[in-house]
């Protein structure tokens, strides 16, 4: 099982998002806006306006930087 966490920032829309991939498929997201934080995961894949990542890893624009480690994106995800 390949596990890969990734943080990318959408500047059209001012939302940072943390998402954690098994085998190229997005079992659970962070979205941060203004207004507030969204969790999102396979059991709870929608949150108002906020939906699980439903594309394949390979469908994001990703650099280096992008990447993060499991104990950063958990660091965020136990916030909720």
């Amino acid at each position: 099982m390949k596990e890969v966490f990734v943080k990318k920032y959408w500047d059209e829309e001012d939302i940072l998002f943390y998402l954690h991939f098994q085998n190229g498929e997005a079992i659970a997201q962070v979205e941060i806006t203004p207004e507030g934080r969204a969790f999102l995961s396979l059991e709870n894949p929608g949150e108002n306006t906020s939906n699980l990542y439903d594309q394949s890893l390979d469908e994001l624009d990703l650099e280096d930087k992008d990447f993060i480690t499991k104990e950063e994106f958990y660091r965020i995800w136990n916030e909720q």
